[in-house]
């Protein structure tokens, strides 16, 4: 999923409330395992509409949210309804490759999942400045850095 296209800033909400935190949430899962752990937290919304933000952070278990982002948005909805916009939290791996992400999940009509860059995203993406004051301004609550980090940080994560 490295070249996904930039998310808008117009589609993440502002954050209000945390209402939830479990790092050891389990989700619905594909195949022979019937579930997966992920730290799920949730947000009420800060909008004129009242709606909901989920994070689901990859922890490196057995199956992969990715696999699951249907399963997961759809479990998701029915305990907070259909308001809800999930973001998949992939950290930095221990071993310096690759990078941390944070990526606008879509369910199409089908149930098929679909992905959009929120973090980090290319300086020349004209969607860049937007998505990183949003980052500024909520991803020290996501994805556990100060604020600062989103306005020295390039697409590479350095």
């Amino acid at each position: 999923m490295g070249g996904l296209t930039p998310a808008s800033a117009d589609d993440l909400p502002p954050l209000g409330e945390l209402l939830a935190d479990d790092p050891f949430w389990q989700y619905p899962a594909w195949g022979r395992v019937r579930e997966g752990a992920g730290h799920l937290r949730v947000w009420a919304t800060a909008a004129a509409s009242p709606g909901y933000l989920a994070v689901v952070t990859e922890t490196g278990g057995i199956t992969c949210v990715t696999e699951s982002d249907g399963r997961i948005w759809a479990g998701l909805a029915r305990g907070y309804g259909p308001s809800l916009v999930l973001l998949e939290h992939h950290p930095a791996p221990g071993s310096g490759e690759g990078m941390e992400t944070l990526d606008l999940v879509r369910i199409g009509a089908d149930g098929s999942s679909h992905w959009c860059r929120v973090w980090p995203a290319p300086e020349e993406n004209p969607r860049h400045a937007g998505l990183e004051r949003w980052m500024a301004g909520y991803g020290h609550q996501i994805v556990g850095r100060p604020a600062s980090w989103f306005d020295r940080c390039d697409d590479t994560n350095r």
